[in-house]
């Protein structure tokens, strides 16, 4: 029981580090390589959405639900939703209370030209932050279920294959037969029959048994 708690701690440990530094989970189970690709890939995505749209690409007043999928992205996500918090503490010193009704705060933050007007760079920015929240939501359970299998490393054989014993759909290690599992190796099996030492064996024909 030992083995499945230790992979359980190191699932959990990795699904909170592949949330906050994205890649950083796959990082801690031995997979380099991919985390650094999901690092630069969620970050290009996410902070590429944040140059379409500027500032409130992230905002918690006016789009919550995209806010629920850029968070996905972990600090740059938090990062985002920290500086919109700013613009709007530094807006309610310059005008007072923040009106309830959306449209009039639309129109305050259009006057003061940072708001995200209804045109395709407002879809385009939230989109995209929205998108790598996604793509990283599937990177978290990717660590999970790695993590709770156990694998570590890339596992690659000489010349990029994979190693002799790697499952190639799952990529990890797999168990060899014991005898605990019930299998009893025969104490023949592979050697010839007596008679026919160093005997190439011959093919056989079709329909032949």
């Amino acid at each position: 029981m030992k083995k499945p708690i230790e992979n359980a701690a190191i699932a959990m440990v990795g699904m909170f580090l592949a949330w906050v530094i994205p890649g950083a989970g796959h990082a801690l189970l031995g997979r380099w390589v991919r985390g650094l690709v999901i690092f630069v890939t969620i970050g290009a995505l996410f902070w590429s959405g944040v140059m379409v749209g500027g500032v409130l690409t992230v905002d918690q007043q006016n789009a919550r639900w995209w806010l629920a999928a850029q968070l996905l992205t972990g600090v740059h996500g938090l990062a985002g939703y920290h500086r919109q918090r700013e613009v709007y503490r530094e807006l309610v010193h310059e005008v007072g209370e923040l009106p309830p009704d959306p449209l009039e705060l639309d129109a305050i933050l259009q006057e003061k030209g940072i708001a995200l007007n209804d045109n395709p760079g407002d879809n385009i920015a939230r989109t995209y932050t929205g998108i790598a929240g996604m793509l990283n939501l599937l990177c978290i359970m990717d660590v999970l279920l790695l993590g709770l299998m156990g694998a570590r490393g890339e596992k690659r054989g000489a010349g990029g294959q994979r190693g002799a014993g790697v499952s190639p759909a799952l990529d990890v290690p797999l168990a060899k037969p014991s005898e605990d599992d019930g299998f009893i190796p025969r104490p023949d099996a592979g050697k010839m029959p007596a008679g026919h030492e160093g005997e190439t064996p011959s093919p056989r024909s079709e329909g032949q048994p």
